[in-house]
């Protein structure tokens, strides 16, 4: 929903006719960075396959769209919180 509001946001700015639309358009840019970043590192639901040694990440993209990501269960490696390069998920507060 939240790309939809960018797009619209922007269409009727562009426009000229609605500039009152600058200001969900620019709350919309301040969430982008964490939203990106959550779309990129999230995984909301995990299956193990077990018939074929993998697992399957479901992700969700731009637009609410579903990615299946496969990896064979000998690939997976225990990644901790503070090597995710991006500071918007896991924000570092004594820093």
């Amino acid at each position: 929903m939240m790309d939809w509001l960018i797009l619209v946001s922007a269409g009727g700015f562009v426009v000229g006719h609605y500039n009152f639309l600058v200001l969900p358009l620019a709350a919309a840019a301040f969430a982008l960075p964490r939203k990106l970043a959550a779309l990129h590192y999230f995984t909301f639901h995990a299956e193990l396959l077990p018939h074929t040694e993998q697992v399957v990440f479901h992700k969700v993209g731009l637009g609410g769209s579903i990615r299946r990501i496969y990896v064979d269960i000998k690939n997976l490696e225990k990644i901790e919180a503070d090597v995710v390069p991006s500071k918007y998920i896991y924000p570092r507060w004594d820093r």
